[in-house]
């Protein structure tokens, strides 16, 4: 009884431990297991303050939009309310600068209106803003210098678009300049001089059995009623982002988009991520209080330092957070009043090892900071997607200490016991993690190495089989003519 006693304490306290993190947040946190259903987990992130315009003695922010952290941490707030944009330190301690005015090239002043978007480009430290209420992008240099105005296209090729709102906007290494709008053609593009380039990154029509159907109804339709029935347009880019390698990456807030609701492009605008679903809950969220199903509605997307995909959702006010494989790592958030929770997240932006989110009705940012948790996850994934399977083992061991049905360690744990050579262990985790492809690789090893080791056995057998066989077939014939003689 002592033993047995001792043995549920010391059970007890290992399962207390993981407890008290997720205990740190208001709100349950969860992941998803090998079946893709939602069960409970330890918090990646915690939130640690809120901070205000106030706070920062900046005023109130009014309707924030955007977050961009630039080369040189500096924070940018695009306080849209306010037709500002207020620049603080990294850390969200003081105001560093406010810009609502700047001098355009003959000298005379701008005021900027609803500023939705803003991006510091760091090979020139160019600013560039969305200035929605103005329906134009200002690009400047940090002291309020404009160098550029992009207003919308005399082209042909935007004919079709009924107006140029910028909601966001970034520039590439090649001083190419990306706006987001309405448009459901994709991000308009500019050369570094300005001109019109076309139209970057477009959603594709998902061949859904709708959509399908009304292609075959175009076919066995005339030109009238095709003129009359409703188009099917792709859904509009809601927000983008540039990784160090240049790869745009995209988002959209529409859910009859699943394959293009995060897209990696390359230059040619193709999507590497092509055939890659389950971004947001993979689940529709059901509210009771109001009997409505919401799907995920993707508004913001950010990568990391350390190549991590951080996806906002304004359905459910939360971030969720993969790799760079696209791999679900965290989430993280709610809608809620209290810390952690939001009621209208905008933007988010990583500083290291803390997520800021913006509320555009808190009027806030909350500074979120990494857990021993998501220490340990992100060293775990930083290993192992570099290829360093075996050292990446010990830290996946103490990540199910924490989270025993963690999906991603059973699949970082069935690589490195691959690497190893323990093949019946790989198949282990690999059948934890509902992995298929590293069972067969694991399956495959254990096979060749089991006849390996027993070949001589094998071959002494199949010896054994085939004289049996022949001796059998003697002594039968023998006694088959001892038979007929008789």
């Amino acid at each position: 009884m002592k033993r047995m006693l001792t043995a549920c304490l010391l059970c007890l306290a290992a399962v207390q431990m993981p407890l008290t993190a997720a205990a740190q947040e208001h709100y349950d946190v969860y992941n998803y297991d090998r079946w893709s259903e939602a069960v409970p987990s330890q918090a990646g992130y915690t939130a640690v303050r809120s901070v205000s315009g106030e706070m920062l003695g900046a005023g109130d922010f009014s309707q924030p939009s955007d977050l961009f952290l630039d080369a040189e941490d500096r924070l940018y707030i695009a306080d849209t309310g306010n037709d500002r944009i207020v620049v603080t330190d990294a850390a969200l301690t003081e105001v560093m600068r406010i810009y609502d005015t700047f001098v355009m090239p003959d000298g005379s002043e701008t005021a900027i209106s609803q500023p939705k978007g803003i991006y510091v480009a760091p090979e020139t430290e160019l600013l560039y803003i969305a200035d929605y209420g103005n329906a134009r992008v200002l690009v400047s240099d940090l002291d309020g210098q404009v160098q550029l105005v992009l207003t919308r296209p005399e082209d042909a090729l935007y004919e079709k678009e009924s107006s140029f709102l910028p909601q966001r906007v970034l520039a590439d290494k090649g001083g190419n300049v990306y706006v987001v709008t309405s448009s459901t053609s994709g991000a308009a593009m500019f050369g570094a001089d300005g001109t019109f380039q076309g139209f970057f990154g477009a959603n594709a029509v998902e061949s859904t059995p709708a959509v399908i159907a009304g292609h075959i109804r175009d076919l066995l339709s005339t030109q009238e009623m095709r003129s009359r029935r409703a188009r099917t347009v792709p859904t509009a880019i809601t927000s983008f982002d540039l990784d160090a390698d240049g790869f745009i990456y995209t988002c959209t807030q529409s859910t009859s988009q699943d394959a293009d609701i995060v897209k990696k492009l390359n230059p040619a605008g193709n999507n590497l991520f092509s055939g890659m679903y389950g971004w947001g809950d993979l689940q529709p969220v059901y509210d009771a209080g109001t009997n409505t199903t919401y799907e995920p509605m993707l508004c913001d997307i950010e990568i990391s330092e350390d190549e991590n995909i951080n996806c906002l959702d304004r359905t459910t006010n939360r971030v969720f957070q993969y790799d760079k494989e696209g791999d679900l790592l965290f989430i993280l958030g709610s809608t809620s009043d209290q810390l952690g929770g939001f009621t209208e997240a905008t933007s988010l932006e990583t500083c290291g090892n803390t997520i800021l989110v913006l509320d555009g009705r808190k009027n806030t940012v909350t500074v979120m900071e990494e857990t021993n948790f998501g220490t340990l996850v992100h060293k775990a994934t930083a290993l192992f997607n570099d290829g360093y399977y075996e050292e990446a083992l010990e830290p996946w061991y103490e990540v199910l200490r924490y989270d025993g049905s963690y999906r991603q360690a059973f699949l970082g744990i069935s690589a490195g016991l691959l690497v190893q050579g323990d093949y019946e262990g790989s198949m282990k985790y690999a059948k934890l993690a509902d992995s298929s492809y590293r069972y067969d690789r694991a399956f495959e090893c254990w096979r060749q190495e089991w006849l390996t080791e027993h070949s001589r056995a094998l071959a002494l057998g199949a010896l054994l089989l085939i004289a049996g066989g022949i001796l059998l077939h003697r002594y039968w014939k023998k006694h088959r003519k001892g038979g007929m003689n008789r």
